[in-house]
């Protein structure tokens, strides 16, 4: 989510089930809140249905002008913390903040990855991922969010031919979207990846003033421009599909770029 500062209420297992996650148990949820330099991170592996964290941060308000919530099915590496998303680090003085729908098979196998492979804390191919790209990033001294925007659709764009790459990444300042492909989930079962696998609702100024309200989540008196982004469309209005290979940078509610790889 990119929005200029706003204040947004989950219930974290009732937005889960509005994403597509009805039949299966989820394996973990995280949720961070931006702010300035820094930011508040909740993370837990278990459910958030039975989890008093979750509970309680839902209870308090939090005004942020970035936003990442993460809820998990475990595929690669097991359910535990140091697996849980969103992964964080600080760099040069900047807290950065990655999250990944999907999976990344081969991706060990790299030759740029088995150098990073100690440098994980859990043992998941996102968080691997989340080390290339802050690799790739230091060796180009991206400092622009130009430049980092083209650094990340490129490094997205390749990564995403292993499988599937939804990637959300916070550079301190910047929310970095890649759109690729995601498995739905059936009464039958996972799909195969399909397109789409991120979804966008913006809100221009012509909404300012007004609430946003779903199962699972609200925003009160939005502040145009705001940008929601979701593996599916959580309400019936104004989603848009976002194409395998879309990437977006933006900064306090506003799109700097948007490109297609």
């Amino acid at each position: 989510m990119g929005l200029t500062q706003h204040t947004v209420r989950y219930e974290l297992d009732l937005f889960a089930q509005e994403g597509g996650e009805k039949h299966r148990n989820r394996d973990g949820w995280g949720i961070l809140f931006a702010q300035d330099r820094d930011a508040f991170l909740f993370r837990e592996p278990d459910p958030a249905a039975s989890s008093e964290l979750a509970k309680m941060v839902v209870r308090e308000d939090r005004p942020c002008k970035h936003l990442i919530a993460h809820v998990r099915r475990a595929s690669a590496g097991k359910p535990a913390l140091a697996n849980t998303h969103p992964f964080d680090r600080v760099v040069r003085g900047q807290r950065m903040a990655f999250a990944h729908n999907g999976d990344l098979p081969g991706i060990e196998a790299r030759e740029d990855a088995r150098a990073l492979i100690g440098e994980r804390i859990g043992d998941t191919d996102s968080e691997l991922a989340f080390l290339m790209l802050l690799q790739r990033l230091d060796a180009a001294d991206a400092s622009t969010p130009l430049d980092r925007h083209d650094i990340f659709g490129r490094f997205a764009a390749e990564i995403r031919e292993l499988g599937s790459a939804n990637f959300l990444f916070f550079d301190g300042e910047h929310l970095f979207v890649h759109a690729d492909r995601r498995k739905f989930e059936t009464e039958d079962g996972l799909t195969d990846p399909r397109e789409p696998g991120l979804n966008i609702r913006s809100f221009e100024g012509r909404h300012s003033g007004q609430s946003w309200n779903t199962r699972g989540a609200n925003i009160e008196n939005i502040t145009a421009p705001l940008h929601l982004f979701a593996s599916v469309p959580l309400d019936e209005e104004g989603w848009e599909p976002l194409a395998r290979g879309c990437v977006l940078a933006l900064k306090d509610g506003a799109i700097l770029a948007r490109t297609q790889t």
